[in-house]
């Protein structure tokens, strides 16, 4: 269970990006984007696929509760009494008309308006949500929906576009439209963080399950900023040169953007550290981290972030495999950056959790 949950997760993300993607393209005329072909199945299995792998977090609720209250009153109890269960239901519904309108070939505004509200209702199951009920709707509300926003136009367009023609003119519009989104995801995650991590205590999460996706998450954003850099700027150069195909590099970006995604589902099944301290007494720490530093951690209250000579080494060695992203795209090998950008990670991981001294 610990293991497929996070998966559903993934796959919910997924289909949500592809079919934000999908609706926020029709708003773009056809000159200023190349020209796409998804398939219709797709789409209708991607708005199918949305209301089983939202199912989850009910899946996860109601396997805590079995065992006190029985399997059939546990159901029950979460789907009528529950945030994330009165969610799902809205979920399914607005799933099954945006299916419809879709089938259709419905208006593009009233795909909107569905893809609206079944964001809305992710909102209203978070866990922010139930701490601050309007300010945790809109602000994981808004983080959810640009993100989707931004990898859905680049999984469309890297994975579905058929040439390259408008490359030109989408990138024009488009790299503005990255960096809001960027703006706007960083400061609303900051905002959402807050809710559950004190900024004071953010080092010390990392010896927790929860702080480990949290910081990994972190981690994989930078590569992202790198891509979208090369996909941004230099891409607009580099479309001068007839061999160059700008379609590989947003591929790159997209597949780097799925790690992002895997971090923040599995973030989503894990308890939140609202207090470090109590979490590692509770539920002690994370046996991994306790494996890399060699010794148990009962308490984070000595806990000091003191890079060493080992550490810091893998840090620079992280920062040089990042500089080595830029050096693949100007040998016009995109599957190399994407090698470098996944090592980046996990040698930059390495180093700042080995930073940890207790």
């Amino acid at each position: 269970m610990g293991f497929v949950i996070p998966i559903a997760e993934f796959a919910n993300y997924l289909l949500y990006s592809i079919v934000v993607g999908h609706v926020a393209l029709q708003f773009v005329p056809e000159a200023n984007k190349p020209k796409i072909i998804m398939a219709k199945p797709v789409l209708l299995l991607s708005t199918l696929g949305i209301i089983f792998f939202s199912l989850g977090p009910i899946v996860q609720t109601v396997s805590y509760f079995q065992s006190g209250v029985g399997l059939p009153l546990a159901i029950k109890s979460v789907l009528y009494d529950f945030q994330v269960g009165r969610a799902w239901i809205f979920i399914g519904f607005m799933s099954t008309f945006l299916y419809m309108a879709i089938l259709l070939n419905g208006s593009k505004y009233l795909k909107a308006i569905l893809v609206l509200l079944m964001i809305l209702a992710v909102g209203y199951s978070s866990h922010v949500a139930s701490l601050s009920f309007w300010a945790g709707i809109l602000s994981h509300s808004t983080h959810f929906l640009i993100v989707t926003l931004w990898v859905g136009i680049l999984i469309h367009v890297a994975w579905f576009a058929k040439e390259e023609l408008n490359w030109s003119k989408f990138l024009r519009w488009f790299t503005p439209f990255a960096i809001i989104c960027l703006i706007i995801i960083i400061l609303s995650g900051i905002y959402l963080m807050t809710f559950v991590v004190e900024p004071k205590d953010y080092f010390k999460t990392w010896v927790l399950p929860y702080g480990q996706m949290l910081l990994l998450k972190h981690i994989s954003i930078i590569p992202v900023l790198v891509f979208a850099l090369i996909n941004g700027v230099l891409s607009k150069k580099a479309l001068m040169v007839p061999a160059f195909n700008p379609k590989l590099w947003v591929k790159a970006e997209s597949i780097i953007l799925l790690f992002v995604f895997y971090f923040t589902a599995a973030m989503g099944t894990l308890s939140p550290p609202h207090d470090v301290e109590f979490t590692v007494k509770s539920e002690g720490a994370s046996k991994w981290v306790e494996w890399l530093l060699g010794k148990n951690i009962p308490s984070t209250l000595q806990m000091q972030f003191l890079p060493s000579f080992q550490s810091g080494l893998l840090i620079v060695l992280s920062i040089l495999f990042l500089v080595m992203i830029m050096f693949s795209f100007k040998q016009r090998r995109p599957i190399l950056g994407v090698s470098f950008g996944v090592i980046f990670i996990l040698v930059l991981y390495m180093g700042l959790v080995l930073s940890l001294f207790i």
